[in-house]
């Protein structure tokens, strides 16, 4: 066996397995060299191990030997020794680990399919359960091992499945399944965990369960109203309910699709009549834009993913069509190109309705957190031609493989742009470290002028022309350079600073803000230069006032926008608190259903014993009437054999005494 793992062998391995026979000696050597090489981090040689026991039961016959001589609770605690692998942080996204993963659902799923006993059974759907819950796996792992769940389920018989619904493990698990759906931020996870939710619950218990296992009543209905016969559609009404009942703490967006293209291929939703929408889903936690598409040739949806760290840039803008109107459009540049039938493309282009502009841009960024985002040109932009071709021959849809959580945290795209504010800001900048002469390019007079018609332009206030952190810089105007200034501007420059102006300790301006704006370019072309020639006496008015009011005016706008800041930063930290109150709601609530679930087993055991107890004391008190019934005959039988032969010895006395 050693010699088959060390080639990588799978069929020698059977070879030598069935030529030693399947026996307990067989089965023990073999799990102690699986177990030695999971401790190891040897995955290919457990790999091989896992291919060959596919291949031995396959047939019924060494199936039911391998079951027969505890094979499954071996395999379970091999799938033990995976997961703790999977949580740890050194191996978790290990290739290797990730394919002798998917060849354990493999091989449960074939266990599924035999005649195991119900306990083990149990045994099996519990690690796979565990494995979906598990935040710390990988996200296509965890959406595959509850597939596998569903699927073992769908292939049990009707008499399987009940004692499994009724099993008490299943019960308590079910209720830590209920709770992922509302946080888990994924929306396949979130179908494929309610399905598993539908399929372990009766029709007549699901009210009542529902009730246990959500505090809101709207949700516990909705999820009574999906029906499995249109499982598909009414799962969507009801994911997209829980979703939108988050409001700003949810952790799937979804938005109806109006087209969606990959190059320039239209790619159609799936044909249901009950589809009501094309919906597209940005699911926060798994990192991915995801949506169903149609599969002409194929029996089941096609579906695409567009993954956070596959994503070169994106970009979101409106554009205006004659004929549509107004849309926003989601354009995805992907670093690997998507097969889908005869297409192959790296651009996906989704259009929805412009009134979802804004959540969609909340969306994109909380999905794309780290993905470049090319800036919206701030205009309409007109929509390109189309070819709306519908592939006919079938081919493979890459699906792309999903990421592991992402990061919580929002990312804001800030925008900056040049205005007339901004030049009267910089323009009375400019002012205050120039000297009020003619020598300096602009005269009192027309200072006094900028100040009048600030305040006729501007109600007397300066436009807000801040980031976020409060810095403002200043575009190069030509005012501040030091040719340009007499001594007697330089002189003034050196001088400290009355208390309560401001000074020139403002931040370089960054490169995008370095354009001025046309009415800067026209009042520098009209005198902002030193004149040598005109040598003309300095006007004796001061303009201080008028720029400290100006001043004033500007730091009542700064300390109005930095407040607005705070506040941000104040309701984004409380939409945290919200978010972290929600997830201790979440455990309270299974904490609480745990000690449900426990009650109720003490009130069923208690139920049980008593019930027995009277059972007890009925036998007991049938066997009571049967003995005392037995005596009773038994002491006349022995009354009348005693009067018998009492008569007897009289009658022989009576006899002699005649004699």
């Amino acid at each position: 066996m050693e010699d088959c793992l060390l080639r990588g062998d799978s069929s020698d391995l059977v070879s030598v397995l069935q030529d030693e026979g399947l026996s307990d000696i067989t089965l023990t050597r073999l799990d102690q060299l699986v177990t030695k090489d999971l401790c190891g981090s040897g995955f290919s040689r457990v790999l091989v191990v896992l291919k060959s026991l596919e291949v031995l039961s396959e047939n019924r016959v060494h199936l039911q030997i391998l079951i027969d001589h505890g094979l499954t609770a071996k395999v379970v605690l091999w799938f033990e020794a995976v997961h703790d692998l999977l949580t740890s942080d050194l191996l978790r996204r290990s290739a290797s680990l990730l394919s002798l993963t998917e060849e354990f659902y493999d091989y449960f799923q074939l266990l599924g399919q035999a005649s195991l006993p119900v306990s083990q059974l149990s045994v099996v759907l519990l690690q796979l359960a565990r494995f979906a819950l598990e935040p710390e796996i990988h996200f296509p792992l965890r959406l595959e091992a509850i597939r596998t769940f569903n699927s073992i389920l769908e292939s049990l018989s009707r008499e399987q499945k009940k004692l499994i619904q009724i099993d008490q493990n299943q019960t308590l698990i079910l209720s830590q399944v209920a709770a992922a759906v509302l946080t888990v931020g994924d929306y396949e996870l979130q179908v494929s965990l309610s399905e598993a939710l539908c399929r372990l619950t009766p029709r007549k218990d699901r009210e009542q369960r529902a009730n246990q296992w959500f505090s809101s009543h709207d949700i516990s209905s909705a999820f009574c109203d999906i029906r499995d016969a249109d499982f598909e559609v009414d799962c969507r009404r009801f994911l997209n309910f829980v979703n939108d009942h988050h409001g700003d703490q949810r952790r799937v967006y979804t938005f109806p699709c109006v087209r969606a293209f990959l190059d320039s291929t239209e790619l159609f939703p799936p044909k249901d009549e009950k589809l009501d929408e094309f919906w597209i889903d940005f699911n926060v936690s798994s990192g991915c834009v995801s949506f169903f598409i149609d599969e002409p040739q194929g029996f089941l949806w096609g579906s695409i993913h567009l993954l956070k760290e596959d994503v070169v840039c994106y970009s979101l803008h409106l554009k205006h069509d004659k004929c549509t109107g107004t849309e926003t459009v989601l354009n995805v540049r992907l670093n690997n190109p998507i097969m889908h039938h005869n297409s192959r493309g790296q651009t996906v282009e989704l259009n929805f309705s412009s009134e979802h502009h804004r959540d969609l841009e909340e969306a994109a960024g909380k999905v794309f957190m780290s993905s470049p985002r090319l800036k919206d040109t701030g205009g309409t932009v007109h929509g390109r031609s189309y070819s709306r071709k519908k592939p006919q021959s079938k081919s493979q849809l890459k699906v792309l493989p999903l990421s592991s959580p992402s990061s919580e945290e929002d990312s804001s795209v800030f925008k900056t742009s040049v205005s007339r504010s901004e030049f009267l800001f910089d323009q009375i900048r400019s002012d205050r470290h120039s000297t009020p002469t003619r020598d300096s390019g602009v005269t009192v007079g027309a200072e006094q002028e900028v100040s009048q018609e600030q305040r006729e332009e501007f109600g007397g206030n300066i436009k807000e022309v801040l980031s976020c952190d409060g810095k403002r810089a200043a575009p190069d105007s030509g005012y501040l350079s030091d040719h340009n200034e007499g001594p007697l501007a330089q002189k003034r420059r050196a001088e400290p600073q009355p208390e309560g102006e401001m000074t020139n300790s403002l931040p370089a301006e960054s490169p995008h803000e370095g354009a001025k704006p046309p009415e800067e370019e026209e009042l520098s072309d009209t005198g902002a230069g030193p004149s040598v020639e005109r040598e003309e006496p300095v006007v004796e008015s001061d303009p201080t006032p008028g720029i400290t009011a100006a001043f004033n005016t500007f730091k009542t706008q700064l300390n109005k926008h930095l407040t607005g800041c705070w506040q941000n930063v104040e309701a984004d930290i409380l939409l945290s608190l919200k978010e972290c109150q929600q997830h201790v709601s979440s455990l309270l609530t299974a904490v609480h259903q745990h000690r449900l679930v426990l009650l109720h087993r003490f009130e069923n055991s208690v139920s049980d014993q008593l019930n027995r107890l009277h059972e007890n004391s009925t036998s007991l008190n049938s066997m009571n009437t049967q003995i005392l019934s037995f005596f009773q005959s038994e002491m006349q039988r022995l009354g009348s054999f005693c009067d018998e032969h009492l008569h007897r010895l009289r009658s022989l006395e009576s006899e002699e005494s005649n004699q």
